[in-house]
């Protein structure tokens, strides 16, 4: 089977990052049924657990189909991975300037759609809807559930 891959290795300490910060904030304030400061820390880091169990288990099972059926990954691939996480961090940085002048639902609308294509998603109405459905969830989220008012768009005031 040989070594574990990055992709592994990330999963990893993503898990070990996720028990110790959960545990921190479970022992940070009481327990109890209400929305409190540590309740949106800990979905985030539940979340991010559950995220990086997914990306372990994919990396282990493509490790073990690879190696039945004698496969490598293919050069163009691993040639290019390095630029598409520089270009998705610069989006993100990019992203974090836009939001002001174009508000919150534009802005991830178009980094949904970046980081999509960027990433070889070229099906046209699961972008569009995840450009649509995304923003708009977290939209109601934050501001009806969690009483956070996110950026909106100061170049349209």
């Amino acid at each position: 089977m040989g070594r574990i891959k990055g992709d592994a290795w990330v999963a990893l300490i993503l898990l070990a990052a996720c028990a110790v910060f959960i545990n921190d904030l479970q022992m940070t304030e009481d327990s109890g049924a209400f929305v409190k400061t540590t309740t949106l820390p800990m979905a985030l880091a539940i979340a991010l657990g559950i995220l990086s169990s997914i990306l372990l288990a994919w990396t282990i099972w493509l490790q073990i189909r690879r190696a039945a059926d004698h496969e490598t990954l293919p050069q163009s691939s691993e040639r290019y991975a390095h630029l598409r996480v520089f270009l998705l961090v610069a989006s993100i940085a990019i992203y974090i300037t836009a939001l002001p002048w174009f508000g919150f639902l534009i802005s991830t609308a178009a980094l949904i759609a970046g980081a999509a294509v960027l990433y070889g998603n070229r099906r046209l109405l699961q972008i569009v809807g995840a450009m649509v459905l995304i923003p708009v969830a977290l939209l109601i989220f934050f501001e009806q559930y969690m009483i956070v008012l996110l950026p909106s768009a100061r170049l349209f005031e």
